[in-house]
């Protein structure tokens, strides 16, 4: 059994991503995830949000980096909760293929670290991962973080688009007994606020291909906390909730954290409640609390918001903003807020 996780970091619903996938017969939908790689990759290998992993949630300059008692955290993550005869395969560029270990949690086990280089062939790469025997057992990490650079260091992001189309269009999404789930993390940081505002801050896109069951994957909106439930019910046969393949919960409220490290460079500050309307709209309830992680609840700040995804491309860029039109404020939401307040999050509040 093979298990792709592919992360395409930063990179926004992208109208060329889309359209290629979807060219290939293969899933994509709507993936909620939390504002920044930290958060979404912990949620993504742990199937917890960040206050159920520390209280204060996860900073964005380390929260597992500097823990003094790691055993906890590391018992958590998916690579401690693979079988002994899972091999782990970790692949990035050399400033960040460690990013997991280091910053997520850790392996503790063997695991081969591979160094993507400018300008090498990332066909043959893939061709080396996909060669690997799938009656063997093989968890695939894969990060490309293009996308990430043209936006930190102000390029053409349109090269990182091209990049990745290429990438996608070099994987065989055929190979038995292998699942792929490609992602984006998040959106365009500076397009993230205070208040997580959408789509950048939680709304991105996620592909899946389960060639392990070979049953198709329709679920229109996916969570990043359900990576971890499916992986676990593909390699021990588990019923496990909120797996790809079960229908999507019409009920279900999704929570995304995070933390601007200009206002707390160590903790979570806001958290959101999340749940879908229809296939374009959703209501999102913030609570907003720069002090929360220090008991102290002033400048707190609550809002409810009913958000759009559907653009007129005649008047904003569709990718990088979204439209005021897009976001309508109403009133405060209480379910949301009580599913808040009656679980791991309370702290945000009091």
């Amino acid at each position: 059994m093979k298990i792709y996780c592919i992360l395409f970091d930063t990179c926004p619903n992208m109208p060329e991503i889309e359209q290629l996938i979807r060219s290939k017969g293969l899933h994509y939908c709507d993936y909620i995830t939390n504002s920044f790689t930290t958060t979404s990759l912990v949620s993504l290998f742990t199937g917890k949000t960040p206050s159920e992993m520390n209280q204060g949630g996860i900073g964005y300059h380390g929260t597992y980096a500097h823990l003094e008692d790691k055993k906890e955290w590391d018992s958590k993550m998916l690579f401690n909760n693979l079988p002994e005869d899972w091999q782990i395969h970790l692949h990035g560029d050399k400033d960040n293929v460690h990013f997991v270990p280091q910053e997520c949690g850790g392996i503790n086990r063997e695991y081969k670290s591979y160094i993507h280089t400018p300008n090498h062939n990332e066909k043959e790469f893939l061709k080396q991962m996909q060669e690997l025997p799938s009656d063997e057992n093989h968890f695939i990490f894969l990060k490309y973080n293009q996308f990430h650079d043209a936006v930190a260091h102000g390029t053409n992001h349109h090269d990182a688009v091209e990049s990745f189309m290429s990438i996608i269009n070099a994987i065989d999404f055929e190979e038995e007994n292998s699942l792929f789930w490609l992602f984006s993390d998040h959106g365009i940081p500076h397009y993230v606020d205070a208040l997580m505002s959408p789509p950048h801050s939680w709304l991105t896109w996620v592909s899946v291909t389960d060639n392990i069951t070979n049953e198709p994957v329709t679920k229109n909106l996916i969570y990043v906390l359900d990576f971890f439930n499916t992986v676990m019910n593909r390699i021990y046969n588990k019923n496990l909730l909120n797996d790809v393949l079960s229908e999507v919960d019409k009920d279900r409220i999704y929570v995304a954290e995070d933390g601007r490290s200009t206002v707390d460079e160590w903790n979570c500050t806001t958290v959101s409640a999340i749940k879908c309307l229809n296939e374009n709209r959703f209501i999102q309830l913030v609570q907003h609390s720069p002090k929360g992680p220090h008991g102290i609840h002033e400048n707190d700040k609550l809002q409810t918001i009913i958000y759009d995804k559907r653009h007129k491309e005649d008047e904003i860029d569709r990718t990088f903003s979204c439209s005021r039109e897009n976001i309508e404020h109403i009133e405060t939401d209480f379910e949301l807020l009580n599913y808040l307040k009656s679980g791991i999050w309370r702290w945000y509040f009091e």
